[in-house]
């Protein structure tokens, strides 16, 4: 019994210690949805259009970004220079990306497919919840994806999402901020990766 008593209590402690960070500490509670809908680029009629600026292993690219959602789940997403060339061209369709473009500078697996990565946390819209915690000001809402999790801050005051956590089991991968919404559009958008020198910012433009 002794015996039996320590190795859950080991076990317990282990479980406890390998807790991402984003959720370490908090409180589980009830899951009132069944599934999270991201409500950035949800609008099929809108054009998505972002200033950005890309910093990817000593590499630095400026241009557009354009988003725009062709269908449900069905995403293309370019960017290219000021001057109209591509820079990438991918198309997200439910959990598949196709590359129809990408600079050669970019063409390396590695890079090609952590930008791949982060533009399907950032856009993908449906994702079933498996828990939800309390931070206090805000529920995140767990989901899987893949062999790793997604984690959707929002806060309980306004409904607005504010941030993705893309995780392992016990590591923070990339954290997405959105900041100045409003009406289901994020103006100023960063993808940080924590542990790979890869930084993107996204600064809307108006259409007027």
């Amino acid at each position: 019994m002794m015996r039996f008593l320590t190795t859950s209590l080991l076990f317990l402690l282990l479980l406890s210690g390998c807790a991402v960070s984003t959720i370490k500490g908090l409180p589980e509670t009830e899951t009132q949805i069944e599934t999270f809908s991201n409500p950035y680029f949800s609008n099929p009629t809108t054009d998505y259009v972002y200033k950005a600026k890309i910093n990817a292993f000593k590499n630095v690219f400026g241009g557009i970004l354009i988003i725009k959602k062709i269908k449900e789940n069905n995403h293309r997403v370019v960017f290219t220079t000021n001057f109209g060339n591509k820079i990438f061209d991918f198309e997200l369709d439910n959990n598949q990306v196709t590359t129809h473009f990408v600079l050669k500078e970019l063409d390396r697996k590695i890079i090609l497919n952590t930008l791949q990565r982060d533009f399907k946390t950032l856009i993908q819209e449906h994702h079933p919840v498996l828990k939800t915690y309390d931070s206090g000001e805000n529920l995140i809402y767990q989901s899987k994806s893949i062999k790793r999790f997604n984690h959707f801050e929002v806060s309980k005051k306004s409904g607005i999402l504010t941030k993705i956590t893309h995780t392992s089991r016990s590591k923070e991968k990339v954290i997405i901020t959105f900041s100045k919404t409003e009406n289901y559009l994020a103006r100023h958008i960063i993808i940080d990766h924590k542990n790979a020198p890869i930084k993107i910012a996204l600064d809307y433009l108006n259409s007027n």
